[in-house]
């Protein structure tokens, strides 16, 4: 990204997550940045297939979402349910389509988890790298 235009760009974190940054922050236009993450996206885990904010966002927060984008989000929010289960959260649920067609992890109606607990921060910090890669937050009860 730095050798594309983006020179503020940061290095992943020590679990190799790249942190989230906006393109204000790192002092370049949307144009700019859009041509860099498009020239490094095959570098990118999995080969590239980190979705768009602004459409993800948008399938998350209100449901408006190609079949395509669902189903890459389903799929994403799948291996991070199977990731808590195996790191110890043996009730995490899978993701589920709300009937605005939301897709999410309903974590209201998990018995026996205490969310505020480091031990699920952990978790969560472990597993994180497997869900969609959107600026949106995982809602704890």
């Amino acid at each position: 990204m730095r050798s594309h235009g983006v020179p503020k760009f940061p290095d992943p974190d020590g679990s190799g997550v790249l942190p989230k940054e906006n393109v204000q922050s790192l002092g370049v236009s949307n144009f700019v940045y859009q041509a860099a993450e498009s020239a490094c996206q095959h570098l990118l885990p999995g080969g590239g297939t980190a979705l768009n904010d602004a459409s993800a966002t948008q399938c998350l927060s209100t449901g408006d979402c190609a079949p395509a984008l669902r189903q890459k989000l389903m799929n994403g929010m799948l291996q991070f349910s199977k990731c808590m289960r195996s790191h110890g959260v043996p009730n995490f649920p899978d993701p589920t389509i709300n009937s605005q067609g939301q897709p999410g992890i309903n974590l209201v109606a998990v018995p026996g988890t205490n969310w505020s607990s480091s031990r699920i921060d952990d978790k969560l910090h472990e597993c994180g790298q497997l869900l969609p890669d959107v600026r949106v937050g995982l809602g704890r009860p």
